[in-house]
């Protein structure tokens, strides 16, 4: 059945592979390396999440999603994690919504104050003044931002979402079931596709102008010289702390290794009976299918942060595991 669902260059930890020589000096992970980068190894994944991938969503958001849209797809699903890019019309469509809630939030109150003082020491009369400034700027600036910014709080929510906005174009995708790491161009066409063995997880480190370290997690092709990398740190919220982008690294290996049952979060949960090892595995355990999404928004808060907790001094990841060993 496994052999049947999973394709042969599926990732299992408990395979050895062949360990080819790299590429030459100019290679990615060989200027990463040398920059002062450290080079995460594989190694037996653990049940450890990172409770900070996809902190946007939560249970009430996906219940809302599915109900407006039965049919989108997640980002991320038993057999395939996408990271994409939001279209150029996207970006400017939220900061046209970001400068509409500074429009009403802000200018709004004052101009209302200004336009009552206007009315107060006009020559005819205060509703006269006061038309004669606000009717115009509400029917062109108020009005608009209002709607802008209205929008967007419906498209947040699962509402009213034009498809032109949010177009998008791939960034990288991971495979569980063939275990294909893919890299895109900008203009959405494929740059490379590797098995994941053939990457090395690279945790980057550089210098602010501050003084202070910023870190973010990358996967460097061993063998093709691409100066191009699998950017993991787009999974997380900006510079996480250096024992996080530990975590992402367990997590994606835990995904990608078909010998392991899915990692148990939030996004992850509806998919989690279609995979063959993770309702194995579920069923052994007597996992309640719905653990995550019949939490409410206080509840999923709350477990979030107990599991932050617990994390504090235990390892991120699991034993280091040499999959380049030779079999004895």
């Amino acid at each position: 059945m496994r052999s049947k669902y999973n394709k042969d260059t599926a990732f299992n930890s408990k395979k050895r592979y062949h360990l080819s020589p790299e590429s030459s000096d100019n290679n990615l992970l060989k200027k990463l390396l040398k920059s002062g980068s450290r080079k995460l190894p594989f190694s037996n994944p653990t049940s450890e999440i990172s409770t900070r991938v996809d902190t946007e969503n939560t249970p009430s958001l996906m219940e809302r999603l599915r109900e407006t849209n039965p049919k989108l797809e997640p980002f991320w699903s038993h057999e395939e994690l996408v990271i994409e890019r939001p279209s150029r019309w996207f970006q400017v469509y939220y900061l046209l919504s970001v400068l509409g809630k500074s429009v009403i939030w802000f200018f709004l109150p004052i101009y209302t104050m200004v336009c009552i003082l206007g009315g107060l020491i006009h020559d005819s009369s205060f509703l006269a003044g006061f038309n004669a400034g606000f009717l115009p700027a509400l029917q062109w600036i108020f009005l608009p931002a209002a709607i802008v910014w209205l929008q967007a709080i419906l498209m947040d929510r699962g509402y009213w979402t034009p498809t032109w906005i949010m177009t998008s174009k791939k960034v990288f995708t991971l495979n569980r079931k063939t275990g294909m790491v893919t890299l895109y161009k900008g203009n959405g066409k494929v740059r490379y596709s590797h098995p994941i063995v053939e990457f090395d997880c690279v945790l980057v480190s550089m210098p602010s102008h501050q003084g202070l370290m910023n870190y973010s997690l990358m996967l460097a092709q061993r063998y093709n010289g691409s100066v191009h990398g699998i950017p993991l740190s787009t999974l997380a919220t900006p510079n996480e702390s250096v024992s996080e982008y530990y975590r992402i690294w367990n997590m994606i290996l835990c995904y990608m290794d078909i010998s392991q049952p899915l990692p148990d979060c939030l996004i992850l949960e509806e998919s989690r009976h279609l995979d063959p090892v993770t309702a194995e595995y579920d069923k052994k355990t007597g996992r309640n299918p719905r653990y995550w999404r019949d939490m409410s928004e206080e509840e999923y808060k709350a477990t979030l942060e107990a599991i932050r907790n617990k994390q504090q001094g235990k390892p991120e990841t699991g034993p280091e595991l040499d999959i380049f060993a030779q079999v004895s």
